[in-house]
């Protein structure tokens, strides 16, 4: 199979920024009973992501992978919910990075290599080699993103949408009297 030469493009954070899309909004309020502004506050800072994603790639000095960690939950929810509106997510990645970027969860090998790392290291000692696995990401985002974007990711996120918190707020939102309308249509 031939593939296509990428066309790398290199759009700056307010470019980014300034991409819109109520739809995706709509549907991530409808799924989460958040408000607009939060939803808009969550895609804010996927969109985010998704560039540091990009940069990440191009940047040939960092070799670590970006990975959706649990703090992370909200994003991934937000990214799943995009990619969704498969035209528009096609559009944006085409328009601002020159390629698709896709979602790619992490493998069962990926996880099994993981435990195996880990299984090995004491139990007071595991946090640390956590924290040590994922500085480099860590760095990244604070470096490329700055320090409030860092805090709401890692710090105000993870407590206000935490695993269970999202089960939590889509369960509320399924069970309402007045929910009848479909949340997603094919």
């Amino acid at each position: 199979m031939k593939h296509k030469e990428i066309n790398f493009k290199r759009p700056s954070l307010e470019q980014i920024d300034a991409y819109e899309n109520p739809n995706v909004i709509s549907r991530f309020v409808d799924i989460f009973g958040v408000t607009s502004e939060e939803a808009i506050d969550i895609f804010t800072h996927t969109k985010k992501w998704l560039w540091l994603a990009h940069e990440q790639r191009l940047d040939q000095t960092y070799t670590n992978k970006m990975e959706i960690d649990e703090p992370l939950l909200v994003i991934d929810e937000m990214w799943h919910n995009f990619v969704l509106f498969t035209k528009d997510y096609t559009n944006f990645c085409f328009h601002y990075f020159g390629y698709y970027l896709h979602h790619q969860p992490t493998t069962d090998a990926e996880k099994i290599k993981f435990q195996k790392e880990i299984q090995s290291v004491p139990l007071e000692q595991k946090d640390e080699v956590l924290k040590d696995k994922r500085r480099p990401q860590y760095e990244c985002t604070y470096d490329k993103l700055g320090r409030k974007a860092f805090e709401k990711l890692y710090f105000e996120y993870p407590k206000k949408y935490s695993k269970k918190q999202l089960a939590e707020l889509c369960y509320q939102q399924v069970t309402k009297p007045e929910t009848t309308q479909l949340i997603g249509q094919h």
